[in-house]
């Protein structure tokens, strides 16, 4: 039976004036109400200054909540961290921020993990800034797929100019490297992932006659975009910390998936395994004696099954109704070359 949610879309990891992004808060929000998203998280390096100033909460029907992100003194590991009243002291080591981060039961997101650039051919004054190691056992969630990220590492000096104006049609899908990682981390411990658009709206001249935003707001809103599970609405009535929590709870348990909007609005996409009255969704593990797993889509896609890190299935299919055997299971689904939506891990154990 397919599992009914609530289901929030949102995007995670944007910037505005007080770092450097070239938006204010309310622009920012008036891109996101007409972007149609449910949830915005903002992230400003190194400043909570959109929490003091009262941004956290609801805007009609767009929930907002401001983090900050956080960087080691060499501008390495970042680090998203949201629930935070205050900033961490700027000289902690990435352990010291990733464990208080948890401590404080904020939710702490490891930005660009597997960031890279090709020297020869990247655009000049954007090196990459990714993590050495993302083997500490506090690391319970990672962006899989960021837009800003993948956009450079794609960009170069022959083609900056169409991909300022075309943003989301180069995107493909994540990278490889991630996923395997990420695969293999959730043979051992459970990893979730999220998606996220790292906006900045940054601008630029154009052949020294036009200012363009690359990376524009309302149109990275429409690109990569984190989907929550909900067994209950979020209600306005409740006080915004619960609400902080309610959201960050479904990410940390991996109750989301990451679509690319650019290539189809992915509402309504369910994965799931079950054995007779026994569910198992998104993020979660348990005992299963004849497994079942499951899927729907909004529309047809190409299908690929991921089991252990391996390919286990793949091919056309609008719904999954397959009989499996113990395994960590994934699903990502692909119009024509481009990634379209990614699942979090469902982790099947045999009868003990």
């Amino acid at each position: 039976m397919r599992p009914d949610f609530r289901e929030y879309i949102g995007c995670i990891h944007g910037h505005s004036i007080y770092s450097d992004g070239s938006g204010t808060y309310p622009e920012i929000i008036k891109a996101a109400q007409e972007a149609g998203l449910d949830f915005l998280l903002m992230s400003d390096h190194m400043t909570l200054r959109g929490r003091d100033e009262g941004y956290t909460g609801w805007h009609d029907n767009l929930f907002v909540s401001v983090g900050y992100e956080i960087n080691d003194r060499d501008d390495l590991h970042h680090y998203l961290a949201f629930g935070l009243e205050e900033t961490l002291p700027e000289n902690y080591t990435p352990e010291q921020y990733i464990k208080a981060v948890k401590a404080k039961n904020a939710l702490g997101v490891a930005a660009h993990p597997f960031e890279q650039r090709d020297k020869k051919k990247s655009v000049p004054g954007f090196p990459p800034i990714p993590w050495g190691n993302l083997d500490y056992p506090e690391i319970e969630t990672i962006e899989i797929w960021n837009m800003m990220s993948h956009w450079l590492e794609l960009t170069t000096i022959r083609n900056k100019y169409w991909n300022a104006v075309h943003p989301r049609s180069v995107s493909t899908f994540p990278p490889r490297q991630l996923l395997k990682w990420w695969d293999k981390a959730n043979l051992g411990r459970k990893v979730t992932g999220i998606g996220s658009v790292d906006v900045h709206a940054m601008k630029i001249t154009i052949f020294g006659l036009f200012t363009k935003a690359i990376f524009d707001y309302k149109i990275m809103f429409k690109s990569i975009r984190t989907h929550l599970l909900c067994d209950a609405e979020l209600l306005k009535t409740t006080d915004n910390s619960t609400t902080e929590s309610t959201i960050f709870k479904l990410i940390r348990d991996g109750r989301t998936f990451v679509s690319n909007y650019r290539w189809g609005d992915a509402r309504g996409f369910r994965f799931w395994a079950e054995d007779g009255d026994r569910l198992l969704q998104m993020g979660e593990s348990g005992e299963m004696h004849r497994p079942v797993l499951k899927a729907v889509l909004p529309k047809k896609g190409h299908c690929r099954i991921i089991r252990n890190g391996e390919l286990f299935r793949k091919g056309p299919a609008s719904e999954i109704d397959l009989q499996v055997t113990p395994g960590v299971y994934r699903l990502e689904v692909l119009k024509g070359k481009h990634g379209w939506i990614y699942s979090n891990h469902i982790k099947i154990l045999g009868d003990k």
